[in-house]
């Protein structure tokens, strides 16, 4: 049965970040079926109100991800995003228009998910939360202790509110049971995924070509790479590394290549995403340093593009959950992607093997297939209203 939803994000395209790619994969799925409303920020450049692949799309407050962190200004933004929908909801139901059938709340900010469930209740619809991580102990790693007790509080209460959690990976369930402690009957694993018809197009490799793809933040440990990188070069001078992103540290990143005087490095803003598809076909390997991920989406588009992913294994990080070392991709401690790398470039067995089984992996990671198993979660709460 067709359904109208509420689907409520910080961040969605234009801005490129996991966490919105995801509901703008499925929604714009869902359109299909259902009317689909997406509550998010803009960037310069957006409109308030757009109609985008079926969804129609609702902007509120203005960033810029080039000049500043995505994760610094995830609860100013929210809070305007809260702000706006409370005032403009309330009056809508006070108005007596149409209510929503249910809605889905992106978990990334604090603030957000409090008034997705004030939303849900006050329309006696169910609520989803979708989990891309459980910050808990990181709350304090990552920020000073003012913000990170309230951070840490919020974070705690907020599966108290939904009716269903869909965590995004294993990884991302088990810190819920064991952290938040979140019943398991009451949360769903839906991955993140790719569009597999977008890799049909087959791509020549380029060997010794190492790729980058995600934001330039300070989590994601991209100087460390540029480090492994000025090893690797002095006994592998064919190499090349092409670095493709924006954010707060690409400026910072510019110099330290410079300062190591690095050859062969490229810096590249975001693409569109056909030519990223050719700049990742034709990538001998991709590389991810990050140490926190919720999934890792350029992980599953890597072996779709038949390129072996490396990723660094961290606690908290759920990239173990999509590459199986030595077998798809290889997982590595924080200061093992120079030795990773190396083997990628001397080992045709290795490299042969784990382009062969990504491309295997990969097959149950389509967009539509995920988007299948959110539409049963959908049409399941809607039958128990």
């Amino acid at each position: 049965m067709p359904m109208r939803i509420a689907l409520l994000t910080t961040w969605f395209p234009p801005v490129i970040v996991g966490s919105g790619n995801r509901f703008y994969e499925l929604g714009k799925r869902l359109a299909a079926k259902h009317e689909i409303h997406v509550y998010t920020t803009g960037i310069p450049g957006t409109v308030r109100e757009e109609e985008m692949d079926g969804m129609q799309v609702h902007r509120y407050g203005i960033f810029d991800p080039s000049k500043k962190s995505i994760e610094k200004e995830s609860t100013v933004l929210s809070l305007i995003l809260s702000g706006r929908l409370l005032t403009e909801k309330s009056s809508e139901l006070i108005r007596g228009f149409k209510s929503f059938d249910l809605v889905d709340c992106n978990i990334v900010s604090k603030v957000l998910p409090y008034v997705a469930s004030l939303i849900s209740k006050s329309m006696h619809i169910p609520l989803i939360e979708t989990w891309h991580e459980v910050w808990y102990e990181q709350n304090f790693t990552q920020y000073s202790p003012f913000r990170a007790l309230p951070g840490f509080v919020l974070e705690s209460l907020m599966p108290w509110f939904s009716d269903i959690n869909i965590a995004v990976s294993e990884t991302t369930k088990r810190r819920l049971i064991e952290l938040l402690r979140v019943n398991p009957h009451k949360i769903v694993v839906i991955s993140n995924g790719v569009d597999l018809k977008k890799f049909e197009a087959k791509g020549e490799k380029t060997y010794g070509r190492i790729l980058y793809v995600g934001r330039l933040e300070r989590h994601k440990r991209v100087d460390r790479l540029l480090l492994a990188y000025e090893r690797l070069k002095r006994v592998h001078p064919e190499i090349e590394l092409i670095i493709i992103g924006k954010g707060p540290q690409k400026e910072y990143l510019q110099h330290f290549s410079e300062k190591l005087k690095l050859e062969n490095v490229t810096f590249l803003d975001p693409l569109p995403y056909e030519r990223l598809l050719e700049v990742m076909k034709s990538s001998w390997i991709v590389v991810q340093p990050s140490i926190r991920e919720g999934q890792g989406i350029v992980l599953l588009e890597a072996m779709a593009a038949g390129t072996p992913p490396i990723a660094v294994q961290a606690k908290g990080s759920a990239v173990g959950d999509v590459i199986k070392n030595n077998d798809n991709g290889l997982l590595v401690p924080e200061g093992g992607m120079e030795r990773a790398i190396h083997r990628l470039l001397t080992d045709d067995d290795l490299y042969q093997q784990l382009r062969k089984q990504g491309l295997t992996f990969v097959r149950a990671y389509d967009w539509a297939i995920l988007a299948n198993k959110v539409d049963e979660i959908y049409e399941k709460l809607e039958e128990t209203r």
